[in-house]
């Protein structure tokens, strides 16, 4: 459940109780039909953020954040980015007849993605081209290069809070992403679809993990064991097509400027199949990733199955060593 939630907000269900009947009745229908569309592939993401925004309208501030946590286990970063969708092609385009990844769909639907862009990728779908998350980000990037495009910088994009900004917040998921333009209202990119099916994890005794020390992982991935902040870590991590950092201390802007894409999420609570996920909707086989930390012991197991190349680190040897050993890997050690 989102931090800005006030206390009292905090409950093991959504409370329908406090609506009205026929209030009630329209919001646990429109939970129902979410669930069900979100089994089926992307020509039903514009439907979803259509009922999404369909039940913000009709909820009082604070319960919409309420009810995407109690019935999805989503913030509303994520629910965000299927409205995305939904406003971004307010009519309906017929996803059923062209072939868009759904992490595409994201990204397009993007508020800073530019329309002339929007427009040029949904046209060339529609003339049976394939589009991936990986040839928009090409382009997003080529376009940002351009002698026309804004500065090469990074834009952190996200939602307003909804409390006073004198309250500390620690953020749920944010996103960085190029800058393309001026971004007007703001509004984030990460989501989350249905759940995943489960990564079958290898796991053997733990080997024995020093600080200080570098690791090769199936002789594809590389660990190191300390400060991920420090330049012993940042300054031999290789430039990579995402980073996934999953902590509530934050301390690595130099990550902004190494990954091409950079997902912040909090370390606690950490839901089930968010790291394949965020993986699968983000990255494609054969991708660069790097995890500063390794909160989960499946993170190497479950990027390696993917076929994602990582680089990681943490500064917890217990930490290290279990994902070593989650992975099922054959670890050797690098000398500094």
């Amino acid at each position: 459940m989102s931090k800005v939630l006030k206390k009292d907000q905090a409950v093991e269900g959504f409370d329908y109780g406090s609506l009205g009947i026929e209030q009630r009745l329209v919001v646990q229908q429109r939970a129902g039909e979410i669930r069900e569309r979100l089994r089926r592939t992307a020509q039903d993401i514009w439907e979803v953020g259509q009922k999404l925004s369909d039940v913000r309208s009709r909820l009082k501030h604070g319960q919409f954040e309420a009810w995407l946590s109690v019935e999805f286990g989503w913030s509303r970063r994520t629910a965000y980015n299927f409205i995305n969708v939904y406003e971004a092609f307010p009519e309906r385009a017929n996803f059923t007849q062209v072939d868009i990844a759904a992490s595409a769909l994201y990204l397009l639907a993007a508020p800073s993605t530019p329309q002339t862009l929007r427009d040029e990728f949904m046209h060339r779908a529609c003339q049976g081209e394939k589009v991936t998350h990986s040839t928009l980000r090409k382009a997003l990037q080529a376009a940002k290069q351009s002698p026309s495009s804004a500065a090469s910088t990074i834009e952190v994009v996200k939602v307003a809070p909804e409390i006073p900004q004198a309250t500390p917040i620690r953020p749920e998921i944010i996103a960085f992403i190029p800058k393309t333009e001026p971004v007007g209202k703001l509004k984030p990119v990460v989501v989350r679809t249905s759940e995943p099916k489960p990564v079958a994890i290898p796991s053997y005794a733990p080997p024995q993990v020093k600080l200080g020390d570098w690791y090769l992982l199936g002789k594809k991935h590389v660990l190191f064991c300390g400060d991920t902040a420090a330049a012993h870590f940042h300054e031999r991590a290789p430039q990579a097509d995402l980073a996934v950092a999953i902590t509530d201390d934050w301390g690595h802007d130099w990550l902004i400027e190494r990954a091409n894409t950079l997902l912040l999420l909090p370390e606690s609570p950490l839901k089930e199949g968010t790291i394949k996920q965020t993986l699968m909707l983000y990255s494609e086989p054969g991708d660069t990733i790097i995890f500063p930390w390794l909160p989960d012991k499946a993170m190497l197991a479950i990027a390696h199955q993917l076929d994602r190349r990582i680089c990681a680190g943490d500064p917890s040897p217990e930490r290290c060593s279990r994902a070593i050993a989650c992975s099922g890997l054959k670890v050797e050690r690098i000398h500094p």
